[in-house]
C-alpha cells in the first residue's frame, strides 16, 4: 500500500470529524492525529522487535477511547475502544512470542488502526442525525433504556 494513503485517509476523517461531528468526534481524530504524530518520532524503522514506544502511545490512546466510550450516549465508540485493545493486545502478543514475524505484526496493527479510523468516520458522519435522535428522546426516554 503506497505510503500516503494513512495520512491522506486520516486527514479526511480529521476534516470530517471537524466538520460533522461534535466532541467526541473531534476528540477521538485529534487522539489519534497526535497519536500518529508522535508515532513518527518514536517509530524504530526496520526493526523487527517490539516498539516499545508505540506500545505506550497506543496504550494512551487506547485509554482515551475507553475514556470517550464511557462517557458517549452512542455505539461507535464501543467498537473503537475494542479495537484500540487489540492494538495493545497485538503489541503485547508480539512482546510475549518473539515467533511473530515482524511482517505479521505490523499487518494486525495496520488492519486495526484503519478500523479505528474507519469507526471515527463513521461516528463523524452519522453524528448530526444521531444526537438529533438523542436530543429529541431525551424526554421521553426511560430510565435505564438502551441508547444508540
Amino acid at each position: 500500500m503506497p505510503i500516503w494513503v494513512w495520512p491522506a485517509a486520516l486527514m479526511v476523517v480529521c476534516v470530517l470529524a471537524v466538520w460533522r461531528g461534535r466532541d467526541e468526534e473531534r476528540l477521538a481524530s485529534a487522539g489519534l492525529l497526535a497519536a500518529w504524530a508522535i508515532s513518527m518520532v518514536a517509530f524504530r524503522a526496520k526493526s523487527e522487535d517490539t516498539q516499545w514506544p508505540i506500545l505506550i502511545i497506543d496504550t494512551c490512546l487506547f485509554c482515551l477511547y475507553v475514556y470517550i466510550a464511557m462517557r458517549s450516549r452512542r455505539f461507535w465508540p464501543l467498537f473503537l475502544a475494542g479495537f484500540g485493545l487489540l492494538i495493545v493486545a497485538t503489541h503485547v502478543a508480539h512482546a510475549l512470542d518473539a515467533g511473530i514475524s515482524g511482517w505479521a505484526y505490523w499487518t494486525a496493527a495496520r488492519i486495526w488502526n484503519y478500523l479505528c479510523l474507519f469507526m471515527i468516520g463513521y461516528g463523524s458522519w452519522t453524528a448530526p442525525k444521531r444526537y438529533a435522535e438523542i436530543e429529541a428522546g431525551d424526554a421521553s426516554e426511560v430510565p435505564g433504556a438502551t441508547r444508540r
